[in-house]
């Protein structure tokens, strides 16, 4: 469960509040509202982008690559024009094709009427949108990060750069104007690093699991003077385990630290992609509030329950589901039964959620729609 950021986001020296950032000769200053001490970071302007070029697909005719397809993609393709028909089918068992970024108009025609000549089934999509690239920093800076290209929602990056005690999280997506810079606390950017050296990136390379639709993901990293560039197609921790611990890493972080209302739609949006655990975050704050954000299933109700039962009972408590995208009918029960709890629950909901907690049997007096309602309603509650 998370804390709310700003409440994460502190001072070093005397706890208080951070202010707006400027920037000045390429460093981000971000200035306390208490002591007026400023906490300096690299600014984050090369990271954000925008793509240019074309995507292309090529696409096994059945389940696999076969001997005949993979002598026609040997001709294709020149970085397998060397190899032999069964080294080009190896390298591409268990996927459903190939996948090309960033190709000129001219590389993507050619590309494209060559495969389709061969009989292969071709996807071309241009690229020339705003999408957030990676950009290394000059050195000697250690960067991590990741672009992020989900199936059904918009394109993202989240990238560290440390120099020296200074980190600066990046949170970048199409709907941002401008990516989000957030200063690293010290200790939270030495507990990040050190999270990232367990899994040893700049040793990884390519997951071989890809699919058509799910979250692809493309690293690229710098410790050291070595750099390391990667893909991997929705990781999870049973396939590419690594992978998914160095994105959650980034991720977990960008949850943590994000201000920007913007930045956290992305965030919550990607979520599910990721395989990041139950969708929720809990804020501290009068009265307690815990948001439940996206999807749940079936798969959710482990979570789910350990999620309520850690919940003090007698604590009043507003359920922020203004996020909310649905839920399988077999959790019902479970909300139906934590509504009970002797604290008092009032639901702040969107349309998709006041339909299903009320098909729960939750009574719809204890249902808003507006937050001030919500809260004035659970403050009016007998204790």
């Amino acid at each position: 469960m998370n804390d709310e950021p700003e409440e994460r986001l502190t001072c070093p020296s005397c706890g208080g509040s951070f202010g707006d950032s400027t920037i000045e000769r390429g460093i981000a200053f971000t200035p306390c509202l208490r002591c007026e001490q400023a906490m300096a970071a690299a600014c984050c302007a090369p990271v954000p982008g925008t793509a240019s070029g074309w995507r292309v697909q090529i696409l096994w005719r059945g389940p696999e690559l076969t001997l005949k397809e993979a002598a026609s993609l040997r001709q294709i393709l020149p970085v397998h024009a060397n190899e032999s028909i069964q080294g080009v089918r190896d390298q591409y068992r268990a996927l459903p094709g190939w996948t090309g970024r960033r190709l000129s108009h001219q590389e993507m025609l050619e590309l494209r009427a060559a495969a389709e000549a061969s009989g292969f089934t071709v996807i071309a999509e241009e690229e020339d949108k705003h999408v957030p690239r990676l950009h290394l920093p000059p050195h000697p800076a250690t960067f991590y990060g990741v672009e992020l290209s989900p199936s059904f929602f918009e394109n993202g990056a989240l990238a560290t750069i440390f120099r020296e005690a200074h980190g600066t999280l990046v949170i970048a997506s199409e709907s941002l104007p401008l990516a989000e810079c957030v200063p690293i606390p010290q200790e939270r950017g030495r507990q990040f690093l050190d999270e990232v050296a367990i899994l040893a990136p700049l040793e990884m390379t390519d997951s071989a699991v890809i699919g058509m639709d799910g979250i692809s993901l493309y690293f690229r990293l710098r410790h050291s003077s070595q750099e390391r560039g990667f893909v991997a197609w929705s990781p999870d921790a049973h396939h590419a385990p690594r992978h998914h611990a160095l994105v959650l890493a980034l991720f977990r972080l960008a949850a943590e630290l994000a201000r920007e209302a913007n930045s956290i739609a992305f965030l919550e949006g990607i979520h599910g992609y990721l395989d990041a655990g139950l969708p929720v975050k809990v804020f501290e704050e009068s009265p307690r509030r815990v948001r439940l954000f996206g999807g749940l299933s079936s798969l959710s109700s482990e979570a789910l329950d350990s999620l309520f039962a850690a919940t003090p009972p007698e604590t009043p408590l507003l359920m922020d589901l203004t996020g909310f995208e649905g839920m399988g009918t077999l959790l019902y029960p479970r909300f139906a039964r934590f509504h009970q709890r002797p604290g008092g629950t009032v639901w702040w909901v969107n349309r998709i959620a006041a339909r299903q907690l009320k098909e729960a049997g939750i009574p719809e007096a204890s249902l808003y729609t507006d937050l001030e309602l919500a809260k004035a309603a659970l403050a009016a509650r007998p204790t």
